[in-house]
């Protein structure tokens, strides 16, 4: 859906600064508590988000922010107060630790840009503060031609996200208008430590609602899974991990059908122990392609002044004239099914050759999951309808 830019009305000057977060993959809690109100306003639908994306965006922004602004996005991100060294040191560790994984893991990249409109120029302490940190590379860009400004941004990001993000950029909203567009792209794929068979996969159904079921393809396995069940949550917890990483997917299965949406509520930071155990697996294949406006959750949150004409965005650019974010949109996709890189023969075989198992884990019913290492949410959704 091409992005649609708000109207600018009063006698101030046309200045828009305009954040794009793309991701097709520990975020602070005002990331968990975004991801809550999105859930809670697109109830019964398919949700994916990147917190470590939405995070890592807004707090380039905070990096450029002055007074009041600043203060407001301090609190909202809980950020560290009054210390942007701290920030940036903070993502230089984050992306230093994605560089450093393991060469035959799973794929898994961020990258932030800055397109700056060629009429302006950023504040060079700014694209210090930003550049080595948030790996975040300035660009300048004409606005005379929308298209071919377009072009420029949507091919960047197809790259960035293997081909997942298309056309994010309409040609006719790029116009004079637009100051800086701050860009962030996640992409990840891994396969898993156990990779499930697709022979095995079957069609079968998943029941949407308790008077709605659906006919989907569903995966299965069985194996050794960290999992458990917890009588405080009424749902069932399983971890699937992915091959040469500390990275997983952790499923939260509700035990009612209609539970989801009360387990959601419960699960922000989840930290138990989990036990091996041997687990008969059932999970559907799924695709989930995600967008939405981040604005009015943001205002939610806390940070406001951000959207209005008060706004202090002076250490961005190098003339001090600020400006203010008009939109904020977050895009995001994930896809889930047999494949990927082979699995190891040893954990294939045991997978196949077990004989008994302790737990039924059958995700025919909407579910809650996270895809993170031992620090970071890369990914968080649900799924209601494979």
């Amino acid at each position: 859906m091409p992005i649609s830019w708000d109207q600018f009305v009063g006698g101030c000057q046309m200045n828009y600064l305009f954040l794009i977060l793309w991701a097709t993959s520990v975020a602070g809690q005002s990331s968990e508590e975004i991801y809550r109100l999105l859930a809670k306003s697109h109830v019964n639908q398919n949700l994916v988000v990147s917190p470590v994306s939405i995070e890592t965006i807004l707090s380039m922004v905070y990096m450029g922010a002055e007074g009041s602004t600043a203060r407001e996005m301090q609190s909202a991100l809980r950020l560290p107060s009054g210390d942007k060294q701290e920030v940036a040191s903070k993502y230089g560790a984050l992306l230093n630790q994605l560089n450093q994984r393991q060469e035959n893991g799973p794929t898994l990249k961020l990258a932030n840009r800055i397109y700056v409109n060629d009429q302006f120029s950023l504040s060079s302490d700014f694209n210090e503060a930003v550049r080595e940190p948030f790996r975040a590379e300035a660009e300048s860009i004409s606005l005379a031609n929308g298209p071919v400004a377009a072009e420029r941004i949507n091919q960047w990001v197809l790259d960035q996200t293997s081909g997942k993000i298309k056309n994010m950029i309409d040609p006719g909203s790029m116009t004079t208008e637009i100051k800086a567009m701050l860009v962030n792209a996640i992409y990840f794929k891994g396969q898993w430590e156990s990779k499930f068979d697709p022979e095995k996969t079957k069609a079968s159904t998943f029941q949407e609602t308790a008077e709605k079921s659906v006919p989907v393809q569903m995966m299965t396995q069985m194996g050794t899974f960290r999992a458990n069940y917890f009588p405080d949550l009424d749902a069932q917890v399983l971890e699937l991990p992915y091959q040469n990483s500390n990275l997983s997917m952790t499923i939260f299965l509700p035990r009612e059908v209609g539970g989801l949406s009360s387990l959601e509520e419960k699960i922000a930071g989840f930290a138990r122990p989990l036990e091996a155990k041997e687990v008969f697996v059932k999970l559907p294949r799924f695709k989930i392609e995600f967008r939405d406006e981040l604005k009015e959750p943001l205002e939610k949150l806390g940070i406001r002044e951000l959207f209005t004409d008060k706004s202090d965005l002076g250490g961005l650019f190098a003339d001090k004239s600020g400006g203010k974010v008009s939109q904020v949109s977050h895009k995001a996709f994930l896809e889930v099914n047999e494949e990927g890189a082979e699995a190891a023969a040893a954990t294939s075989v045991a997978v196949t050759n077990r004989a008994g198992f302790s737990m039924f884990f059958v995700a025919d019913h909407p579910f809650a999951f996270v895809i993170r290492d031992a620090n970071t949410v890369f990914f968080q959704g649900r799924v209601v309808s494979p």
